[in-house]
């Protein structure tokens, strides 16, 4: 059999060492797979924060805590159809902040710098939805690092 071969963009990245991801960063249907993920990780972050608010001991804390970082996993691990989190994260809560960001956020933005590189005119309408998160993430990380 004859076999053809191309440029499919696809590109493998390694992240942080521990594990590899392939895609290509100039794909329509993966930059929108990407921002929902973006989306759905950032309301799972905000809607278990409000309801950590309500609960009166630590220990219901950090089982809403393990919960909300088991759904956030699911959505990361979608994103790229193999399971990275574990290998990526290990123990580390996805919303522990590193460098002002959760970690979740920090990688996202990692891609999201990909993304920027590949894609002009998608990046244009996304650049809005990616700022909100900055901003509120960054107001986050003043509130809680002083």
């Amino acid at each position: 059999m004859k076999e053809l071969n191309f440029d499919s963009g696809v590109v493998s990245y390694s992240l942080n060492g521990k594990c590899e991801v392939s895609f290509n960063p100039a794909d329509r249907a993966f930059a929108e797979r990407f921002y929902n993920a973006v989306d759905e990780m950032g309301n799972l972050q905000d809607s278990y924060a409000k309801k950590a608010e309500e609960l009166g001991s630590p220990a219901e804390a950090f089982s809403l805590a393990k919960q909300r970082d088991e759904e956030m996993q699911k959505v990361l691990d979608g994103l790229f159809d193999t399971p990275v989190c574990a290998a990526v994260f290990g123990d580390v809560s996805l919303c522990a902040f590193a460098n002002g960001f959760p970690v979740w956020l920090n990688l996202m933005l990692a891609i999201l710098d990909e993304i920027e590189a590949n894609i002009g005119d998608i990046q244009k309408q996304a650049d809005p939805r990616i700022a909100k998160y900055k901003a509120k993430y960054q107001k986050y990380a003043a509130r809680y690092h002083k």
